[in-house]
């Protein structure tokens, strides 16, 4: 893990966006599916979304927030056509923010059965890349006379979480099922506090959803410490099974998150040696469209890193750790095939070198696995890629020997920004290609150090990836590199060994280093070997991967297919807040079925 301020990562709250009267946290990245603009920012001081957000923090105060929009100003209503483009986005962008959770205080609906919605492929495609949804279950119980969670809650690729009163039972109002609640959580008298430092309280399955999403954060930041990956949904909720406590009504649990935690901390794998492994595939490709062919390079179902190809055949090299001494399956995933205009989108790949072992794709140890890498439709392996798909390269353990301990690295880069709309400059460290961390700048300068472990006495190009630029409202969010420190190496981003790639990290419109960048891209060091000697011999600890692209998480998830999305009746944030302190009214925010609004039966909302 990075020392960047995000070691838990990033959080996404897909909600009625935000208020500066609660804390927001470190503000990655905003966006309003339903005003369309940067801004989710509303006047209404307890907008549902702040709240949620606030309890997050208040519960895993390192993550970072991703706050993304879906209802009007009031909270009124989300239409399932804006939190699908919301949840999209969270499926392309969630490698490049190291998100590692998504909450959804989003109620509709009275499923018994696990159902299936319009969000279903995406919720699918996050939790193949190990990004947990945490849905709350809802508010319109009856005292469990009848036993049913809202609709988005029913699919089986997210948490369901029901709302408990913390003590063993459940509140009347609390939507429940044996079958499809996966764990409780405490959703009455949730104390929050603003930043003027007043305390509320409030109620429902919004609250309780919270704080089962601050300790997905905080379970997976410590996995990712101890074993380079994160957790699956299933391992998660089997710990959180394992270390929660029974509830009155049998087959419920409530969490309990010091206890979780205690138990991954009991929980470190054996340490194994490792292999400093390059895997170089010459590839060549067909366009369509005027796009090239892309390919992910996966080991063992896990993301090393990705390129697009374009018709000359050329060298993609990517370096990354492996357990030494033990087979791997090497995978060249074609995700982009496609027929546009007469023209064919195809891959061709012609060998594929694993340190230093050439690997034929017509070898007797290759295959093509069609679609999904699922191991269906699997036929001999081939050069050409005419259907989407991953070529499979079986690699011996004999590819994969025990070698020099990696050195342990320390990169610091000194940066600030200029922000837009509230939002300050954001930017990922990359080393050959693939993230280590990343950063958020303010107005002040600032060290950010980053600890990785790198190949020894090999160059490595080290890049810092500005990727939110905008203007918002005549303000122009910039990035401002002032030096770049490797093992005590100070680099000047003006000098002759730094570069400026511009837009995507492709080798084009590449320019002078300089410190103002102005436009999303990346700045280059090309590190020369001797700044990364070897630290000795293996000694058989666990080394971390040098380029844990998606921070280790399983990647292998289906190309989502642009879909045609027509508004579905309104979906709203599923608690009621009744505040007349306040003088707002008491269904600020009702509860609303996938075809008609339900008040919830909640207690006030109140100032403590």
């Amino acid at each position: 893990m990075s020392n960047s301020s995000a070691s838990a990562g990033n959080v996404v709250v897909i909600d009625s966006g935000l208020s500066s009267a609660w804390n927001t946290g470190r503000l990655v990245y905003q966006h309003d599916f339903y005003g369309n603009d940067n801004d989710v920012m509303v006047a209404n001081a307890n907008t549902h979304g702040a709240l949620v957000t606030a309890e997050i923090l208040e519960n895993a105060p390192d993550v970072g927030i991703i706050a993304l929009k879906v209802m009007p100003d009031d909270g009124s209503g989300a239409s399932e056509a804006n939190i699908e483009k919301a949840l999209q986005w969270v499926v392309a962008n969630a490698d490049a923010y190291n998100i590692t959770a998504v909450n959804l205080s989003l109620g509709g609906g009275a499923q018994t059965t696990a159902a299936t919605t319009s969000i279903s492929d995406e919720l699918a495609a996050l939790a193949a890349k190990r990004v947990l949804t945490v849905a709350a279950a809802g508010n319109s119980g009856d005292g469990g006379v009848s036993q049913s969670v809202s609709s988005y809650s029913a699919d089986v690729n997210q948490i369901c979480v029901s709302a408990s009163t913390g003590d063993g039972a459940f509140p009347s109002w609390a939507q429940r099922s044996p079958t499809l609640t996966d764990v409780c959580a405490d959703g009455t008298d949730v104390r929050i506090t603003n930043l003027s430092g007043v305390t509320y309280t409030a109620n429902g399955s919004s609250f309780a959803a919270p704080a089962v999403t601050a300790a997905v954060a905080k379970a997976q930041q410590a996995w990712v410490e101890q074993t380079g990956t994160r957790l699956t949904q299933s391992e998660f909720l089997d710990l959180a099974r394992s270390t929660g406590k029974a509830m009155g009504t049998a087959g419920y649990f409530e969490l309990d998150t010091d206890a979780l935690l205690a138990k991954i901390a009991q929980s470190a794998p054996v340490s194994t040696a490792q292999s400093a492994t390059t895997i170089t595939v010459n590839a060549s490709g067909a366009p369509a469209g005027g796009v090239n062919a892309h390919f992910k390079l996966l080991v063992d179902g896990k993301t090393v890193g990705q390129a697009t190809v374009d018709s000359a055949a050329k060298d993609y090299s990517f370096t990354t750790n492996l357990t030494a001494d033990q087979a791997h399956k090497v995978q060249v995933q074609y995700d982009n095939d496609g027929f546009v205009n007469g023209q064919d989108r195809n891959l061709f790949v012609n060998k594929v070198t694993i340190n230093g072992t050439a690997h034929s794709p017509t070898a007797a140890n290759v295959t093509y696995d069609k679609g999904a890498l699922d191991g269906k439709d699997v036929v001999k392996g081939q050069s050409s890629m005419w259907w989407g798909g991953t070529l499979v390269v079986d690699a011996p353990a004999k590819d994969f020997p025990a070698q020099t301990a990696p050195a342990n690295t320390t990169i610091t880069v000194n940066a600030s920004g200029a922000a837009a709309g509230g939002v300050n400059a954001h930017f990922n460290l990359l080393v050959d290609g693939q993230k280590v961390g990343e950063g958020v700048a303010g107005t002040a300068a600032k060290d950010f150090a980053f600890a990785t472990n790198l190949t020894a006495d090999q160059a490595h190009k080290v890049q810092v990836q500005y990727d939110n630029d905008a203007v918002v409202n005549g303000q122009d969010r910039s990035l401002f590199v002032n030096k770049v420190t490797i093992n005590g190496h100070a680099v000047a981003p003006t000098a002759s060994n730094v570069t400026y790639d511009k837009g995507a990290l492709d080798g084009k419109d590449v320019v002078k280093g300089q410190a103002g960048l102005w436009w999303n891209g990346t700045l280059v060091v090309d590190a020369d070997k001797s700044w990364f000697p070897s630290s000795g011999t293996a000694s058989g600890s666990g080394a971390m991967a040098s380029a844990l692209s998606a921070d280790g998480q399983d990647t292998v998830w289906q190309h989502l297919v642009a879909q045609g999305l027509e508004a579905a009746a309104p979906v709203h944030a599923d608690a009621a807040l009744s505040m007349a302190d306040l003088g707002l009214s008491g269904d600020a925010h009702a509860h609303a079925a996938l075809t008609d609004h339900h008040p919830d039966p909640l207690h006030p909302f109140d100032v403590a």
